[in-house]
């Protein structure tokens, strides 16, 4: 039987794609490694929002989420490589798993913006992780459920308006003098 965290999970305070950051993932990790088995803790805090090439992942859950990850990636990278006029199969990882994530992947992809494209994806991240949590009330995946958002919300405070400007100007600028 699983071990089952009450006091961790009792503790933590909700998330929102909508709300501030409460708390930053070294800060979640420090409390978890207090109170969970060594194992479970040495897993979660493996655990990337960015490492989705992860093959063997000691969960079903993480699994799932990174295989669905890996398929809206694949999509995406099948419209980048095709709009560039490239073949996609010599940057895909794997496969797409379903029609949605190739939707999923045109609505963000043919969005007006970096940062809306983001946003669809986070909304559809967040669903799916919901989906994946449902279930799970006190065990060790309801606490990896809760570090990849925490993970998606610590990206979503690193966006800055003004350095976004700052960065997209000097490609503009770098563009321009090239063409020159």
């Amino acid at each position: 039987m699983k071990e089952q965290y009450y006091y961790v999970i009792t503790s933590l305070p909700s998330l929102s794609l909508s709300e501030e950051l409460p708390v930053r993932k070294d800060d979640f990790l420090a409390n978890c490694e207090k109170y969970l088995k060594k194992t479970d803790f040495n897993i979660l805090e493996s655990i990337s929002l960015f490492d989705v090439e992860k093959d063997e992942a000691s969960f079903d859950i993480v699994r799932r989420f990174f295989g669905w990850e890996r398929g809206v990636r694949n999509a995406l990278v099948r419209l980048r490589a095709e709009k560039l006029g490239l073949k996609p199969d010599e940057f895909v990882r794997g496969e797409i798993v379903d029609h949605s994530q190739t939707l999923l992947a045109e609505e963000a992809f043919y969005t007006d913006s970096p940062l809306m494209a983001e946003e669809i994806l986070n909304r559809a991240r967040w669903r799916y992780l919901d989906e994946l949590e449902f279930g799970h009330y006190f065990d060790i995946e309801r606490l990896v459920v809760f570090f990849i958002k925490l993970q998606i919300l610590e990206r979503i405070s690193s966006f800055d308006a003004e350095e976004g400007r700052e960065r997209l100007n000097a490609v503009v600028s770098q563009g321009a003098a090239d063409t020159d």
